[in-house]
């Protein structure tokens, strides 16, 4: 009869340890749709595939897909009042948690546009409520490498889409 007492607290108590620990982990997780964020951004399809680029005489690359950059998930930005809205309430949350709450959501995914640059289309990524105007922004081009017209991807970046690189689909291509 003792042994099955234990038995029985054991499990119990083992339980409510995994219990309490999942609770701790889901608490711990920040995510953007936490935050306001509903829909999916879905790139355009020129944009996507494995990048190639050049960063202090090293060759680093990235990958868009869909809906992700580098496995981080896009989302469409927030519009007018809905965004201000969510931006008030992550402000005094991050006030709250010491200011290190923000950064976190604005690294678990990123709000999303459609852009023109030059009449192509192009996308624009942030941090999800980071605010508009910054972030990078990404326009499928053509670009002549040895006398070949070759696709490219034009990255720019901060308010005025300043050009930050040219990634390709190839390391050889980047050389």
């Amino acid at each position: 009869m003792k042994k099955k007492f234990l038995l029985l607290l054991s499990a119990f108590l083992l339980v409510l340890g995994l219990a309490s620990v999942s609770s701790k982990t889901d608490a711990a997780t920040i995510k953007a749709t936490d935050w306001g964020a509903k829909k999916a951004f879905t790139t355009p399809k020129k944009t996507r595939g494995t990048w190639y680029y050049k960063e202090d005489k090293k060759v680093k690359k990235f990958k868009i897909t869909a809906y992700t950059i580098d496995g981080v998930k896009l989302y469409k930005d927030l519009n007018g009042k809905t965004s201000d809205k969510w931006v008030n309430k992550l402000i005094k949350a991050d006030k709250k948690a010491n200011y290190k709450l923000a950064d976190k959501v604005g690294e678990s995914a990123w709000a999303c546009h459609t852009i023109k640059y030059h009449k192509i289309t192009g996308f624009n990524a942030d941090g999800w409520l980071a605010g508009s105007g910054d972030g990078f922004y990404y326009v499928p081009v053509k670009k002549n490498v040895k006398g070949k017209k070759v696709n490219a991807l034009r990255v720019g970046e901060g308010a005025g889409n300043y050009l930050s690189y040219y990634a390709y689909k190839s390391r050889k291509l980047v050389k």
